[in-house]
């Protein structure tokens, strides 16, 4: 599906009730982008991966994942699920709901720069900051079932990447390290991702201040398993690439 480029910190297992309804899926093969109007919210949150906070209640659906390839409803992937959108004063919250009911991962909860989608299940979050059309300064978020994770940021379409002195690969700029604030948690239809992106982490040369009510930036969505040929997407790509087609992330619009 993707070449080996490509989200917390404890998994709370046995939780009951935080999985997404198994509803219908819209096909988004017409090339639209898919939009999603985040709510301002404020209030505690607990990363548990439990979604019990009025935080998620509030929060916004993005409507459910489809085929990265072809737009279309995959009923048969084994990573279907939703997932909740919302901003705050202190940053982006999403929260993923995977029915993958055999979800695993090698890499323990602790670890960082797990190479997550190549061995674990998991979810990935791509944000853009700005609304440009162009692939420059984006940042990726991986996050695996078991809480191990991912982060890296890119100055254009997959760069930089290449090799270091002992030969070992680099996907991007792999020492980019946010405060990222993450729970995981087991249910009974599969598990929950719930994290927040501090704004501070994200800014860039041409985005130098967190977002104000009624901006867009560019932003993707992915649930994973078996190194990504189970896979399912957002916004998908249509052909024009693999995950990191920032011309082809949806649209989230930071509501009042």
């Amino acid at each position: 599906m993707r070449p080996a480029l490509a989200l917390v910190l404890a998994a709370a297992l046995g939780c009951r009730g935080n999985a997404p309804p198994a509803t219908a899926v819209v096909s988004r093969a017409d090339g639209t982008l898919p939009t999603v109007t985040a709510p301002r919210v404020t209030g505690a949150v607990r990363w548990d991966g439990r979604l019990d906070e009025p935080v998620w209640a509030s929060a916004r659906r993005v409507g459910g994942f489809v085929h990265p390839t072809t737009g279309q409803p995959e009923p048969a992937s084994r990573v279907n699920g939703d997932a909740r959108v919302a901003w705050s004063d202190a940053g982006l919250l999403v929260a993923f709901e995977v029915r993958d009911r055999d979800a695993q991962s090698p890499y323990p909860p602790p670890m960082r720069d797990a190479h997550v989608w190549e061995r674990a299940s998991g979810v990935e979050l791509m944000l853009q900051p700005g609304d440009f059309g162009d692939n420059r300064d984006y940042f990726e978020v991986q996050v695996g079932v078991n809480g191990a994770r991912w982060t890296t940021r890119f100055d254009d379409y997959n760069r930089p990447v290449g090799r270091d002195p002992s030969g070992v690969m680099h996907f991007g700029h792999e020492e980019w390290e946010p405060a990222l604030e993450c729970g995981t948690a087991k249910t009974s239809d599969g598990y929950v991702v719930e994290m927040l992106l501090p704004w501070g982490a994200v800014l860039t040369s041409r985005v130098t201040a967190p977002p104000r009510a009624g901006e867009t930036w560019r932003m993707n969505l992915y649930t994973f398993r078996d190194g990504q040929r189970d896979s399912l997407a957002w916004s998908p790509l249509l052909g024009q690439g693999n995950f990191h087609r920032s011309t082809r992330f949806g649209r989230v619009v930071f509501g009042g």
